[in-house]
C-alpha cells in the first residue's frame, strides 16, 4: 500500500513552464502548489532530464494529482515492468518559505553514461556549468 502523499514533485517536461503539447494534456487538470526543491542530482538526457539521489538540489514544482492521474503519469514515465525508465519514490520537497512536505518524484532507473549533469539543478536552465 502506498503512503498517503498528496504532492508530486515535477522537475522536467511535466513542469507547467516546460510542458509540450502532450505533457500539457497530461497535467492540464493538476493543481499547481508552487515551486519547490528536492535533494538530488539532475542530468540532461536531451529531450528530458533524469533525477537521481545525490548531494545536490533539484528545482521544480509541486502539483497535486489524484490516484487516477498518478497512475496515468506512471504510465507516461514508464514506471514498472522489467526495464522501467523511472521509479516513483517518496522524497521531501522544500518550499521557498522553508516548509517541507512529503512528495512523490520520478527517479531515473537507467544508465547515465551519455548524460551530463545540470549543475544548477534546474532543467529550465539546461546548462552544465
Amino acid at each position: 500500500m502506498e503512503p498517503a502523499i498528496h504532492y508530486l514533485f515535477v522537475y522536467g517536461t511535466l513542469r507547467p513552464c516546460l510542458a509540450g503539447a502532450e505533457q500539457r494534456r497530461l497535467i492540464a487538470t493538476l493543481a499547481v502548489a508552487g515551486p519547490a526543491t528536492v535533494p538530488g542530482l539532475l542530468y540532461d538526457l536531451g529531450p528530458y532530464p533524469a533525477l537521481v539521489t545525490g548531494p545536490g538540489i533539484v528545482h521544480g514544482d509541486l502539483v497535486i494529482p489524484d490516484q487516477r492521474q498518478l497512475a496515468t503519469l506512471d504510465i507516461y514515465e514508464e514506471c514498472g515492468g522489467d526495464d522501467p525508465l523511472y521509479r516513483r519514490e517518496p522524497t521531501i520537497a522544500t518550499r521557498p518559505d522553508g516548509s517541507a512536505v512529503a512528495a512523490w518524484a520520478y527517479f531515473y532507473e537507467r544508465s547515465l553514461a551519455a548524460a551530463t549533469v545540470i549543475a544548477s539543478g534546474d532543467y529550465s536552465c539546461r546548462h552544465t556549468d
